[in-house]
Parts: structure tokens; C-alpha cells; sequence
């Protein structure tokens, strides 16, 4: 987000379940109270964007939660939590874009999920546990697939990317040159 907001001819949006802004710029327009784990989310998101007039190039989800959790002590309410946030969020936010016409034609959705929701990348020695997490970030990889295929005749791009491991600075640099090469194609 940081590459577009440094960017005079870019309008970003930045939607964010917290009430306070995380950065200042002047072509950065923050729609805080925005928590992409409650149902009205995407119709929530769209009252506060329609009456500017916008209409959005590319839309970045990285929403994302991680809930500890092994087999012996499992979690219900965390599961849910991860699932919500990670997975149904996302498909709730693209859906109520869309259809109130704010995502351009030829714009792009990208979902930042992470390699760890790969099936063919968990192996034995890295031991199980975190299902709610592993499997929300498998879901959110299937979200991806089916939102493109929804998506293709309106001719609406679905990208799904991962950030690597690595410290929250690095995820965040990551995901966000990512978009921006992503951006670029």
C-alpha cells in the first residue's frame, strides 16, 4: 500500500477493522471499523466507498488471524475465527464490491494467503497441529480459484499470493511489492 500511497496519481482505500490510521498521506483515504470477520463487512465497506465515486483498480485482501492450537487442545471459537477472517471475509468483500459496480472492469483482486495453507508443502517432520490456520489459508487458496472462475466474464483478474515466512515487516513488504508487480503485468 505504502508504493501506491507515495504515488500523487494513486486514490488508495484502506479499509481496517482498527479506528486510527496507521500512516498519513493526503491521497490515502482510511474506512476504519471495517472487520472483514463480521458478516456486514463487504456492505459496510461499500456505503462508505460508493458515495465517493471510486471505482477500484486493484483490491489487496491480507486480512489474515493466527490462533495457536494442537490436537490435544483444540480451539472451536479460534477455528471459527481463522476460518471467518481468513476464508468467508474475503468472499463476502469481493462479492458486495462487485456487485455494487465498484471494482473496474479489468481490475484486479489479489488474496494474500500463505504457502502455509499448501498441502504438498506439509511434511511429516513439521509435526501437525494449527488446523484452523493451515486449513483457513487452504480454503482462502479454493476461495481464489472459484472467485476467478465467477469472476473471469466480468473480466475481473483473481491473483493469490503468498509473503514467505518471515517477521511482520518482511510480510509487509513482501505483500506489498507484490501487488505492486502484480499491479504492473
Amino acid at each position: 500500500m505504502r508504493e501506491y500511497a507515495a504515488d500523487k496519481r494513486c486514490s488508495v482505500y484502506a479499509a481496517s477493522r482498527s479506528a486510527t490510521a496507521s500512516m498519513s498521506t493526503e491521497n490515502v483515504r482510511y474506512v476504519p471499523g471495517i472487520d472483514i470477520a463480521k458478516e456486514k463487512a463487504g456492505q459496510d465497506l461499500v456505503s462508505r466507498i460508493k458515495p465517493s465515486g471510486a471505482i477500484l483498480d486493484i483490491v489487496i485482501v491480507t486480512a489474515g488471524y493466527f490462533g495457536t492450537e494442537t490436537f490435544d487442545e483444540p480451539s472451536w471459537q479460534e477455528e471459527v475465527k481463522m476460518y471467518t477472517t481468513s476464508s468467508i471475509g474475503p468472499v463476502f468483500i469481493c462479492h458486495h464490491l462487485v456487485k455494487a459496480g465498484l471494482i473496474a472492469k479489468e481490475g484486479k483482486i489479489i488474496l494474500v494467503s500463505s504457502e502455509s495453507g499448501s498441502i504438498t508443502l506439509r511434511h511429516e517432520s513439521e509435526g501437525g497441529g494449527n488446523y484452523g490456520h493451515h486449513a483457513s489459508k487452504s480454503a482462502l487458496n479454493m476461495v481464489g480459484k472459484l472467485l476467478s472462475l465467477d469472476l473471469k466474464e466480468k473480466g475481473i483478474a483473481v491473483g493469490i499470493v503468498h509473503v514467505s515466512l518471515g517477521c511482520d515487516c518482511f510480510i509487509r513488504r513482501q505483500a506489498y511489492g507484490r501487488a505492486a508487480r502484480i499491479h504492473a503485468y
